[in-house]
């Protein structure tokens, strides 16, 4: 059994995690700021890929970041930890879908849908995610999942690929999200 996570991070300039952060796969977004990922600097508005490890040091004006682990079910909470850090838990679902033979491929990945106006009348997709806001409202309505009004920057919503939704903006207005 797999679990996502999402976690929301901020890291003071040079805040250095005091351990690195271990997960199956993981992908970090910078939201504000700037920081390393393995050695890789990050600026607003990027993202990364990590599988196995992720060592974390704030940049020069720190960090607020989005991080996304997929993970054994059984395993702890993977909060950052270090002097000038603060971590906590967004959101945790169990990942039905992967519950698939040993050699089935995946696709882990982030992506962004912006400026979405009105709404996306009925729909589904081919996997399960969780689903942060940058900018704008959007609520997601589903029958057989979870519903959400969304407004928040770091606002976040679960989609269970298998359950058909509607998600709608007000009018006159965009939202953009991951």
């Amino acid at each position: 059994m797999y679990t996502l996570r999402l976690y929301e991070d901020q890291f003071a300039p040079g805040a250095k995690s005091v351990r690195d952060l271990e997960a199956q796969h993981s992908i970090v977004y910078v939201y504000e700021g700037s920081l390393s990922v393995n050695e890789q600097m990050l600026k607003k508005d990027t993202a990364a890929y990590n599988k196995d490890v992720a060592a974390i040091e704030g940049g020069p004006s720190g960090a607020w970041i989005w991080r996304w682990e997929l993970v054994r079910t059984v395993e702890p909470n993977n909060l950052a930890q270090g002097e000038g850090i603060k971590s906590h838990l967004r959101m945790s679902r169990r990942i039905r879908m992967f519950e698939l033979v040993p050699t089935s491929k995946w696709l882990f990945r982030l992506d962004s849908i912006v400026n979405n106006e009105g709404s996306t009348g009925l729909h589904s997709h081919p996997g399960s995610g969780i689903r942060c806001m940058l900018e704008g409202h959007l609520r997601v309505e589903s029958e057989k999942g979870e519903s959400s009004d969304n407004r928040r920057p770091g606002d976040a919503w679960y989609e269970e690929g298998s359950y058909p939704l509607v998600s709608t903006s007000d009018p006159g207005e965009k939202a953009t999200f991951l």
